[in-house]
């Protein structure tokens, strides 16, 4: 974006609600941004559900229309909507994958459920159905020349960067009664989703905070491993490797509390680890 230049609807969305994704983009040819911010607001559109229905039921129909409005664009066939309508244009140009993008709205269905994670393998799975598949769009839609070591060091890296999602948005969803803290992992700590934030378990909660940042990080290495594998033009969707190790730095530091201000991380050190990734 040219100094002055105004963002599009899209751009502000994405800069707004997913700022993180928003910057990496800005490594991304100018050509396809317009087409990365209409992924990206998919995506809120859908990770917003939660906080913004009453009940499941209402999250069920507003899911069942982003499953009707991906069908229209298959058919050719679009809803009136800004981000449909830019899904719509960013196909004519070349094809999304909507199978993909169906089975993100399918995942988040898992949001509706207080608690729907019963393991690690869960927990590694919602990650990739949301985060993973998100970056794996990101990078189909380059104009590029991409490989196969593309494609997968940007799915770990959208797994990686949602992993540490989920635990940095704990105190948030806790507001919305939704815990996606594996089952198995309260179970072992002798807690339940009712119980493991109360005062007296704040010990067993940062032990949990602790394991699935460990399982956060590993994933995160394992990302910027293959990352080393992959071509320069699709670098762009891994980027965000980046920005997903400051925040497993800083949640050690902060005593495994997501809550804690150390967590919040200016700007400047975010974009500076941007160019520093690979």
């Amino acid at each position: 974006m040219k100094n002055g230049e105004e963002r599009s609807h899209l751009a502000e969305e994405a800069h707004r609600y997913d700022y993180d994704r928003w910057l990496t983009t800005l490594f991304a040819p100018a050509s396809i941004r317009e087409t990365l911010y209409a992924l990206i607001a998919f995506n809120i559109e859908l990770s917003r559900i939660r906080e913004t229905v009453t009940e499941p039921l209402l999250g069920d129909i507003r899911l069942q229309w982003w499953r009707e409005a991906l069908t229209g664009l298959e058919t050719h066939t679009p809803k009136t909507h800004p981000v449909i309508e830019a899904l719509d244009f960013a196909n004519r140009q070349k094809p999304i994958d909507f199978k993909l993008m169906q089975a993100m709205v399918d995942m988040r269905a898992k949001d509706l459920d207080p608690t729907p994670l019963s393991s690690d393998a869960d927990f590694i799975a919602y990650a990739d159905g949301t985060g993973g598949a998100l970056h794996r769009l990101l990078l189909a839609a380059s104009d590029l020349d991409v490989t196969e070591a593309d494609e997968e060091a940007a799915a770990a890296a959208g797994r990686s960067f949602a992993m540490t999602g989920i635990l940095r948005a704990i105190p948030f969803h806790f507001q919305h009664d939704l815990v996606l803290l594996p089952t198995e992992r309260l179970e072992e700590q002798g807690a339940t989703r009712n119980t493991i934030f109360q005062q007296e378990n704040r010990s067993n909660f940062f032990n949990i905070v602790k394991e699935l940042r460990a399982l956060s990080l590993e994933e995160n290495r394992r990302a910027k491993k293959l990352s080393k594998n992959g071509s320069k033009n699709g670098a762009f969707a891994r980027k965000i490797n980046g920005i997903t190790g400051l925040y497993l730095t800083r949640l050690k530091k902060a005593g495994y509390d997501p809550g804690d201000t150390k967590m919040q991380i200016g700007a400047p050190r975010k974009i500076l680890s941007l160019f520093l990734t690979r």
